[in-house]
């Protein structure tokens, strides 16, 4: 893994919103790879259109391995198990085997905000993006 790319220290950014685009296209690849609904601007749907056999064939190895949990998850999800199964629940509570990963700086960012908005506001929250991010 390139560190200094994911935690943004490679490069000066120059234009500020091809940067937001392209991290926007990265975030819906990523959606629709998990097979999640996604939020593709009209310049960007070609791409997707033209990389959906791709995506497909990484859905169905991501439902092959739907009820796999890496080595940590299946600690955590042993203990669980271990931990409430004397009581009488229907199902022991389990971790989820598909989550989207901040893999990039600036993915969390990016999502915290509506697409192609500055501000949001709610009545228990107001975010807004900043000139450095």
């Amino acid at each position: 893994m390139d560190f200094a790319h994911a935690l943004g220290l490679n490069k000066a950014v120059e234009d500020a919103e091809q940067e937001r685009e392209e991290l926007q296209l990265y975030i819906n690849l990523k959606l629709a790879s998990s097979g999640q609904p996604t939020c593709v601007p009209e310049d960007a749907a070609r791409f997707l259109d033209i990389s959906g056999d791709l995506l497909r064939s990484y859905r169905e190895k991501n439902r092959l391995l739907t009820d796999y949990h890496c080595w940590v998850d299946q600690r955590i999800q042993d203990f669980l198990n271990h931990y409430l199964g004397d009581l009488s629940l229907d199902k022991v509570p389990s971790l989820p085997t598909q989550s989207f990963i901040l893999d990039r700086h600036g993915v969390a960012r990016e999502l915290s905000l509506p697409m192609g908005e500055d501000v949001f506001r709610s009545d228990i929250i107001s975010s807004y993006r900043v000139k450095n991010g």
